[in-house]
């Protein structure tokens, strides 16, 4: 990070001296801009996910805290980096785009602000938007309700793929864009893929339908190659290995799995322990994998860990935030009433995509899920077994708090969630249905904050 700031800088005084030479070639200026900001971008719009993460992968249960279980909640660094480093860098980057004839980039930036808009919505329901990014016009702008930002969403979506097709461009991404390299059609699979993730969302609503969200994955992610994720190395570390794992293994320790993610891998899907379960924890000397129980104090002590070697955590690992499991899964369910054959299969393929992602061997991968409590037939596929199984791919992944709360936390065998534990009573106020909004927002625009603020455990509208 500190080195693309100091890029970017760098480039900016220098442009500025080059400028006032009027024998300069302008476009040489502007190329030098939009590939400084976009480098940035994405790498801020992967924080801002991974800084949810940590907060919304407790809410969903998959980690738990060495402190305490955690009660209300604000996230207010992803509330702050999505708005200042996504939305108004967004927003920065396609500006400066579309003034210098450049679709290809402004493309890749409403993807990007797309993107931080759903994590912003999915973690708060309304938000202001429309009236957000026009800097000291107005400091305390107005409220979207949650639908006006879902429309918000698609319409970013829908004119970044315009823009991404554009036949002609004056300047177009390459090797700083981190995430694709200038791969223009894994742009456009990005989007489609963020259109069905979000129409997934929206189909308990009238305005949306099962074949919505298949549309969009029949023209979105074909492959792992695809993913939409931030690759990081021995320079940009990755913050999971920073934050989390460098932290535990000190004795600063922070959160790790739970004991309901734990058990789940152990013992809850098939007859032998998920093959995943040893490369997304770490036991270190111990012989027994056992999760953290955070809200009980008679439970036993955890042994697993993050460590340096655990997937999420290496020094070289990407954040992942959207996958081509998570797009079959997605397909999965929408396509469970309509063609339950495209269902089962879609289900299996997302399975076989998140081990192959994560390193399980190929025996190893080809015995579960030859398992009878996992190849169940089209037939016997349901929405409970989807979601089990998305559950454990979207590992420290916000969308997975998303699907828990679409059914409403639900701990039947026909939710996906059998066995979870509810805490309830005394300090707890579980399930948590939304962050309560940053006390910097509330100082800042309380007038505002006070019209749509809600509980902690009141649904959103997307989830009545």
């Amino acid at each position: 990070m500190r080195n693309i700031l100091f890029l970017f800088v760098g480039l900016f005084f220098l442009g500025c001296s080059d400028y006032l030479d009027i024998n300069e070639d302008p476009n040489r200026l502007r190329d030098v801009q939009l590939s400084s900001l976009l480098p940035n971008l994405a790498e801020r719009t992967s924080n801002n996910y991974y800084s949810a993460s940590i907060t919304t992968s407790q809410a969903c249960y998959q980690i738990g805290s060495y402190f305490q279980h955690f009660q209300e909640f604000t996230l207010s660094g992803a509330w702050s980096g999505a708005y200042l480093s996504g939305l108004q860098n967004g927003q920065d980057l396609v500006q400066r785009a579309e003034e210098q004839s450049s679709p290809h980039y402004a493309g890749v930036g409403r993807v990007l602000m797309a993107f931080n808009l759903g994590l912003i919505t999915d973690c708060w329901e309304d938000a202001p938007y429309s009236d957000a990014l026009i800097g000291t016009e107005n400091i305390t702008p107005e409220y979207d309700s949650q639908e006006q930002l879902y429309s918000s969403i698609m319409n970013l979506l829908d004119q970044a793929i315009l823009d991404l097709q554009a036949e002609e461009s004056l300047l177009s991404p390459g090797s700083e864009d981190l995430i694709y390299g200038g791969d223009l059609d894994k742009w456009i699979r990005a989007a489609h893929a963020l259109k069905a993730r979000y129409a997934l969302h929206l189909l308990n609503k009238p305005s949306t339908a099962a074949s919505d969200v298949l549309d969009a994955v029949d023209l979105a992610f074909t492959s792992n190659d695809d993913d939409l994720q931030l690759v990081y190395n021995a320079i940009r570390r990755n913050p999971y290995h920073t934050d989390i794992a460098l932290g535990n293994n000190t004795g600063n320790f922070t959160v790790t799995h739970s004991n309901y993610f734990i058990d789940l891998l152990k013992e809850g899907l098939t007859d032998e322990a998920d093959p995943r379960l040893p490369l997304l924890a770490d036991i270190g000397l111990d012989t027994v994998f056992v999760g953290i129980t955070d809200f009980d104090s008679d439970a036993p002590a955890n042994t697993v860990n993050f460590s340096e070697s655990t997937w999420h955590s290496t020094e070289q690992a990407p954040v992942v935030m959207c996958s081509y499991s998570e797009l079959k899964f997605i397909e999965a369910e929408a396509a469970l009433q309509s063609d339950p054959g495209r269902a089962y299969d879609a289900y299996l393929e997302g399975i076989r995509a998140n081990m192959m992602k994560v390193g399980v061997s190929a025996e190893d991968m080809n015995d579960y899920l030859s398992d009878s409590r996992v190849a169940v037939g089209a037939g016997n596929l349901t929405q409970g077994l989807i979601l089990r199984q998305k559950y454990v791919a979207l590992f420290l992944n916000p969308e997975a708090w998303v699907d828990m709360r679409r059914v409403n936390f639900n701990n039947s065998v026909m939710s996906g969630y059998e066995g979870l534990v509810i805490p309830s009573g005394g300090q707890f106020v579980d399930p948590a249905q939304r962050a309560q909004y940053p006390i910097e927002e509330v100082s800042r625009n309380g007038a505002e904050v006070s019209k749509v603020a809600k509980g902690l455990n009141e649904p959103m509208w997307r989830d009545q």
